[in-house]
């Protein structure tokens, strides 16, 4: 099984995939679980977007969207056999770059198209933290870590809101599940556990 935790930025999607993971791991019962993040800027390509978020390098739309769907490729081989295995959880993915580079240009249906194209890995379930922008905003803002060019941006935080509240009404690419991300942190890995198990996971 694959799950994917997305959310705006201030949405807690490390939090809550790292908690789910912990979750999943104490029932014995269930099989391995494999958690990804993305991006991963101990990579080479995780770098580059590194790069691009924080020294301020200028990339356009597509540039954008192919430097982020490149790490999807290179894994999509591991992500496949980890998924058979048992549960794949990722902390972001090709759906950010369904909310992301989309507001920046990129064309919806070629996106779905590319993805198509190169097979990227369909999950099986993605979980959307829906929380309200203001609430993420201050969140943010009260971490000490540097701010990416993102985070810093109001406006487009806002933006990427709606966005993301379109992808899940219209179950864009695969199925999403709408959790209430304005709750606290031990009920909302409780909520998307509860999902989990609605799905007879063994």
């Amino acid at each position: 099984m694959f799950l994917v935790i997305e959310g705006i930025d201030g949405a807690g999607c490390e939090t809550q995939a790292k908690n789910l993971k912990e979750k999943l791991d104490d029932q014995k019962k269930l099989r391995s679980v494999f958690l990804v993040k993305y991006p991963d800027y101990e990579r080479n390509v995780g770098k580059l977007i590194k790069d691009f978020l924080y020294q301020n390098k200028n990339l356009s739309a597509e540039q954008q969207f192919l430097l982020y769907s490149l790490q999807f490729l290179m894994d999509k081989e591991l992500i496949a056999e980890k998924r058979k295995a048992g549960i794949v959880i990722a902390d972001r993915y090709f759906t950010t770059a369904l909310c992301y580079q989309i507001l920046e240009g990129v064309d919806l249906k070629k996106a779905l198209g590319f993805a198509n194209d190169f097979k990227i890995e369909k999950p099986d379930l993605v979980f959307y933290l829906d929380v309200d922008p203001e609430i993420a905003i201050k969140r943010k803002f009260g971490e000490a870590k540097e701010k990416n060019r993102r985070e810093k941006d109001f406006q487009f935080i806002r933006k990427t809101y709606q966005q993301y509240d379109c992808l899940v009404k219209n179950q864009v690419w695969t199925k999403w599940v709408r959790i209430d991300g304005n709750k606290g942190i031990e009920e909302i890995t409780q909520n998307i556990y509860n999902e989990i198990q609605n799905l007879n996971v063994q």
